[in-house]
């Protein structure tokens, strides 16, 4: 195999390769964060962020794309900071490795391209799965000495797995309280608006109306409970674009609990591969004592084990509710490192401030090897 290693730094490179790109996907059993049209619909949400730069290295054998590294480099205060494209809003990261190629010479041809190719200080790759197609290839170039090395942050991804022969089934396997919870915020729907129902929206179906209701929703919860959220600022247009970018590829579904024709809590999610993820939710405030998000999320539990999926995946973050449902997790990993003397110095000030916060006893979080806006 002769592999040729192509850097794609431009939106129109990346668009003139969508069937290409697509085959690969498919062959790799890639995530929907690494398909085409979610990484096409977050550079339509940063055109104009000057900051922002593709980088991404692409293998190619005689013609046929068969790897791929997804990357884009970040300029923050002063620094160049290499990460997966579309990382702050994919809760996956990772390559695409055709499994007919040999991955231990796709992965390393792949990684010298992007260094040698430069352009960056610092790497910062987060979301990485235990089982993600880059984890043993970067957990040897730690191993190795290299400049990369395991980061402090870690994710728990929580998720139900289906042990049910039926969303009946899985209904009937909650806990009395959870059941209770699930008549009684019904009951209390239909006292504030009227029946609850539970509808479902998907392909070919005009979704993009009820994407920017769902936002709408979702910012008046912000305002309230998480004023400083970027989402409230620049990314909220950069995660417009993603979700529209991810509806029309046809991997999404919009679930909707309705009453009186009235939208009480809905949730964007992705169908495939025989599972669900579980992506972006929200929920009317007014309809705050009935847990319209609660009564959603066991109805569409039901109807993905109704339909034989593996499992439905609440993605990052440790809400909750997330604790209360799931009965399995996984723990994201993430790398970090330096490529030029002025990334050494930022890795070794961060190391220094991380020992000094340590001696001086603050409780606070550890902080990601990544330079503050």
């Amino acid at each position: 195999m002769s592999l040729r290693i192509e850097i794609v730094t431009d939106a129109p490179r990346f668009s003139a390769i969508k069937h290409e790109w697509r085959q690969l996907w498919d062959r790799s059993g890639g995530y929907i964060f690494q398909s085409h049209d979610w990484i096409a619909g977050w550079l339509v949400g940063v055109q104009d962020r000057k900051e922002i730069k593709l980088q991404m290295a692409l293998a190619w054998d005689d013609g046929r794309l068969c790897g791929a590294i997804p990357c884009a480099m970040h300029r923050r205060s002063g620094l160049r900071v290499l990460t997966w494209a579309a990382q702050l809003f994919s809760d996956y990261c990772d390559c695409l490795v055709d499994p007919a190629c040999q991955g231990a010479s796709v992965l390393p041809a792949l990684w010298d391209g992007l260094r040698q190719f430069g352009g960056f200080d610092l790497i910062n790759l987060q979301q990485i799965r235990p089982d993600a197609k880059c984890r043993e290839f970067l957990d040897q170039l730690a191993r190795d000495g290299t400049r990369l090395q395991r980061g402090n942050r870690e994710e728990r991804c929580m998720r139900i797995e289906n042990r049910w022969p039926d969303g009946e089934s899985f209904f009937r396997s909650l806990n009395k309280k959870a059941r209770n919870n699930h008549t009684r915020g019904k009951r209390i729907l239909g006292e504030l608006g009227g029946d609850a129902v539970f509808r479902l929206l998907e392909p070919p179906q005009n979704g993009l109306s009820q994407i920017d209701e769902i936002m709408r929703l979702k910012d008046i919860w912000l305002r309230t409970n998480d004023p400083a959220s970027p989402l409230l600022g620049a990314d909220r247009a950069v995660l417009k674009a993603i979700l529209q970018s991810a509806w029309q590829s046809g991997l999404a579904k919009i679930f909707l609990l309705e009453t009186d024709g009235k939208l009480a809590a809905a949730s964007i999610n992705f169908v495939y591969g025989g599972r669900m993820e579980a992506y972006f939710t929200a929920y009317d405030t007014t309809f705050d004592r009935a847990s319209p998000g609660t009564i959603l999320i066991v109805e569409y539990a039901r109807w993905s084990f109704d339909r034989g999926l593996t499992h439905v995946d609440f993605l990052r973050g440790e809400e909750a509710f997330k604790f209360r449902m799931a009965n399995a997790e996984t723990t994201l990993g993430s790398f970090t490192g330096a490529r030029t003397l002025m990334g050494q110095v930022a890795v070794s000030g961060h190391r220094w401030l991380s020992r000094r916060r340590q001696r001086q006893e603050v409780a606070a979080p550890d902080e990601e090897l990544e330079p503050a806006t």
